[in-house]
C-alpha cells in the first residue's frame, strides 16, 4: 500500500512539475500585436497655430498599451513626417522622432512645443495648410542593448497643422571668453552657437580676432539646456570635452564660421569673408565686400547699387559653398553645399543702398535688410 501511495505522490508531483512549467512557458510566448488595436488617435485633426495659441494645449497623441503577449515592456515614440517622405525605400528617414517616457501613452503638445516641431523642425511653410503623417511606433527593447527581435508595431494617422512664423529661442552654446576676454553674462547675439534642428549641432558666427588661447580670444562654450555642461579643450583644436580647458585656435582667423557637435564632442572653425554677388556687379564673387561691424556685430556693405527687377546672393570666400538666398516666404537661407537651393534675393526698388547680412543671432535666426 505504501508503494502505490508513493508512485501516486511522484506522478501527482511530476503532473504538478509540468503544469508548472507549461504556465510559466505561456506566459512568455510574444504575440505581435496589430496595429489597430493601439487606437492611436488625436485630440484634432486641423491645428491652426498663432502667437495666441503658444501658452494652450493644442493636440493631444494617445493610444492603448501594445500588448505582446508576454509580461514585456514596451516602449513608445511619435514620428512626424510629410507624407511624401513615408513611402519608398528611404521611408520616414527624414522624420523628427519624440521619444515617450516609460509607461507614458499620451503625448500633449502646447502651440508653441508643436509649433516648433513643425515649422522649425520639419521646416513647414508658416501661414499655410499642410498635412502632416504622425506614426507610432511600439516596439520592445533589449535592456542589454542588443537589437530586439520582436518587430515593432506601427500606426498612422494624418492630421493639418498651419504654423506660423515665430522668433525662436533656439538651444545655444554660449562664448564664455577666457583669460583677458571678457565675454557677456547672458545670452548676446555675436556670442553664440544655436542649434537649428534641436539635434545637438550648434552653428554661429563669432568674431575671434585674438584668437591666440593665451592673452587673447580663449574661450569655453556653455550650454542653455544644462548649465553644469561647459564644453572646452578635448586635447585637438577640433575637439571638444566636457569641463575642461579653454578652446582656442593659432593662428588669429579673426572672423568665422563655427560649428560645434556636442555628442561627436567635434568643433570645427572657417575663417569667412563675404561678398553681393548679382545682377548689379556681373555676379562678381569678390567685388562687393561686406565688412564687419564691430558695434552691431553685423556684416555690411554702404553705397550699393541695386536696380528693381535684378537679384543677388551673399557669397563668401570667392564661391557658393557657403552662401544664402531666400526661402518661398522670403526667409534667409542656407544655399550653398552640400544641399544647394533657394531663391536668389530679389531687388524691389532702384538706388545706393546700405546691405546688412545678420549672422549674429546664430543658425535659425539669420537675417537680411536693405535700406
Amino acid at each position: 500500500m505504501k508503494k502505490i501511495f508513493n508512485q501516486l505522490f511522484t506522478i501527482l508531483l511530476l503532473c504538478t512539475v509540468i503544469f508548472g512549467c507549461k504556465k510559466e512557458e505561456s506566459t512568455n510566448v510574444i504575440s505581435v500585436p496589430s496595429a489597430g488595436t493601439l487606437a492611436f488617435k488625436s485630440s484634432a485633426s486641423a491645428v491652426v497655430l498663432t502667437a495666441a495659441t503658444d501658452a494652450a494645449n493644442v493636440v493631444t497623441f494617445s493610444f492603448n498599451a501594445a500588448n505582446f503577449g508576454a509580461t514585456v515592456v514596451p516602449t513608445y515614440s511619435l514620428e512626424f513626417d510629410l507624407p511624401a517622405d513615408t513611402t519608398g525605400a528611404n521611408a520616414w528617414a527624414n522624420a523628427v522622432v519624440v521619444k515617450l517616457p516609460e509607461g507614458t501613452l499620451s503625448k500633449v503638445y502646447t502651440g508653441a512645443d508643436f509649433n516648433s516641431l513643425t515649422s522649425v523642425q520639419l521646416n513647414l511653410p508658416t501661414g499655410t495648410l499642410s498635412t502632416l503623417a504622425v506614426r507610432l511606433k511600439a516596439e520592445v527593447n533589449q535592456n542589454t542593448g542588443v537589437p530586439s527581435t520582436i518587430k515593432p508595431v506601427y500606426a498612422t494617422i494624418m492630421l493639418t497643422v498651419n504654423p506660423y512664423k515665430a522668433i525662436v529661442e533656439y538651444p545655444a552654446l554660449l562664448v564664455k571668453g577666457g583669460n583677458s576676454w571678457k565675454t557677456p553674462g547672458v545670452r548676446t547675439n555675436g556670442f553664440l552657437l544655436t542649434s537649428a534642428k534641436f539635434n545637438g549641432k550648434y552653428e554661429g558666427y563669432l568674431n575671434l580676432p585674438n584668437a591666440d588661447g593665451f592673452g587673447g580670444d580663449a574661450f569655453q562654450l556653455a550650454s542653455t539646456l544644462d548649465p553644469n555642461k561647459v564644453y572646452g579643450w578635448g586635447g585637438t583644436a577640433t575637439t571638444m570635452s566636457l569641463n575642461s580647458g579653454n578652446l582656442y585656435l593659432t593662428p588669429s582667423p579673426a572672423y568665422l564660421k563655427v560649428n560645434a557637435d556636442v555628442d561627436a564632442l567635434t568643433i570645427s572653425y572657417t575663417p569667412v569673408k563675404f561678398f553681393i554677388s548679382g545682377d548689379d556687379n556681373g555676379w562678381s564673387l569678390t567685388s562687393t565686400p561686406l565688412n564687419y561691424n564691430a558695434a552691431t556685430g553685423k556684416l555690411e556693405a554702404a553705397n550699393v547699387a541695386l536696380t528693381a527687377g535684378k537679384a543677388f546672393v551673399f557669397t563668401c570666400n570667392g564661391s557658393y559653398d557657403i552662401s544664402y538666398k531666400v526661402d518661398a516666404s522670403g526667409n534667409l537661407m542656407f544655399a550653398g553645399a552640400p544641399t544647394w537651393g533657394g531663391i536668389n534675393i530679389p531687388v524691389t526698388k532702384t538706388g545706393v543702398f546700405t546691405v546688412t547680412l545678420d549672422l549674429s543671432a546664430g543658425d535659425g535666426n539669420y537675417t537680411y535688410t536693405i535700406k
